[in-house]
């Protein structure tokens, strides 16, 4: 099951993301080492962590620590995704997000490149703990990545809780399962080699984003 709708962690989001990277930007912040007080090797996201915390990409609370096993908020995951990028000069309407949260820049930032949006109500919700499935939508909208029911997929894997296609979220988690490659733009891809069950695909073979 893939649970589109559980929350997920600090720890899982940073390794998430963490693994994302290109081979070559995680050898240039690979380590162990850390400042947070509640993260040793004890850990298994200790590498993760660590490496992102020492690449300016992650940061901990006021009083020091990570509190990998809290689950992450929608600002908080919007704030870690833009670090890599960097933040502009834009606003955001979401409204509740006002220009004194912490986090509006981020946000703004976020929302302006097209990476998040809000709720038919009109609302960010950032301090709402994000979902397994808004985060790798977030993810793919970031990669430029996206199937619909037009695309050629082929064969491909998918999760026993994830076959009703008119969820806003079946494309995106299929989406973000599945080794390929591509042609076209999202949200209409046509695949034109995808994993085969029993079969390695090396993903480092090719050129990532």
């Amino acid at each position: 099951t893939f649970r589109p709708n559980n929350r997920i962690t600090r720890a899982e989001s940073t390794t998430m993301i963490y693994r994302l990277l290109k081979d070559s930007r995680k050898d240039a912040i690979l380590t162990t080492s850390n400042s947070f007080p509640d993260v040793d090797g004890s850990k298994w996201y200790n590498k993760a962590v660590s490496s992102m915390e020492n690449g300016g990409y992650v940061y901990g609370y006021p009083d020091g620590y990570f509190r990998g096993g809290n689950a992450i908020t929608r600002a908080e995951f919007a704030t870690m995704l833009v670090q890599f990028f960097g933040t502009n000069n834009a606003t955001c309407n979401f409204s509740d997000v006002k220009a004194t949260h912490w986090a509006y820049k981020y946000i703004a930032t976020a929302s302006s490149y097209g990476w998040v949006v809000g709720y038919e109500d009109g609302t960010f919700r950032p301090d709402q703990a994000i979902t397994r499935a808004e985060a790798v939508t977030i993810i793919n909208h970031i990669l430029e990545r996206g199937v619909c029911a037009e695309s050629e997929l082929g064969d491909f894997k998918n999760f026993d809780d994830n076959t009703n296609a008119g969820a806003w979220y079946y494309y995106e988690v299929i989406e973000a399962a599945n080794d390929h490659l591509y042609e076209g733009h999202a949200p209409n891809e046509n695949w034109t080699a995808n994993e085969i069950p029993g079969y390695y695909y090396d993903v480092n073979k090719y050129e990532r984003p």
